[in-house]
């Protein structure tokens, strides 16, 4: 995928790993630090962890209403939602695992941001069989 350009854009993603992170009520410090890294590796425009952290919690459906409204300020981007969502995928696992494991809830977090953007469940389990191996997985 091509660097966030996009100021909202980046905001919205970078919100998105932030509520990925915070599935299972607290943002570790190795999570901190791979957040820092990963937002700085997908987005050209510099953004601070401390603000995203004051920043309304974000949900899958209010991603999805924003990255897909025609008339929105996205319409013209050149990232497609499908793009964004495995972005996500491989983004959010490089974070949860930052801490050597990933709970349930953030596996079933990260699940329904892909599903917003379009990524199938198929697809999904594609992406995190190595990480997920489970067939109970989302």
């Amino acid at each position: 995928m091509k660097p966030i350009g996009d100021r909202e854009l980046g905001l919205l993603y970078a919100r998105a790993l932030v509520a990925i992170a915070r599935a299972d009520h607290a943002i570790e410090v190795e999570e901190g630090e791979r957040l820092v890294e990963r937002i700085a590796s997908r987005c050209t425009i510099p953004l601070r962890v401390e603000d995203l952290l004051l920043e309304p919690p974000l949900s899958p459906e209010q991603l999805s209403e924003q990255i897909t409204d025609r008339d929105g300020p996205f319409r013209s981007a050149q990232i497609r939602p499908h793009e964004l969502g495995e972005a996500l995928i491989e983004d959010g696992i490089a974070i949860m695992l930052s801490k050597g494991h990933a709970t349930e809830s953030e596996a079933d977090r990260l699940w329904r941001f892909a599903e917003a953007m379009g990524v199938t469940r198929d697809e999904f389990h594609r992406l995190t069989q190595a990480y997920f191996p489970s067939e109970d997985s989302p």
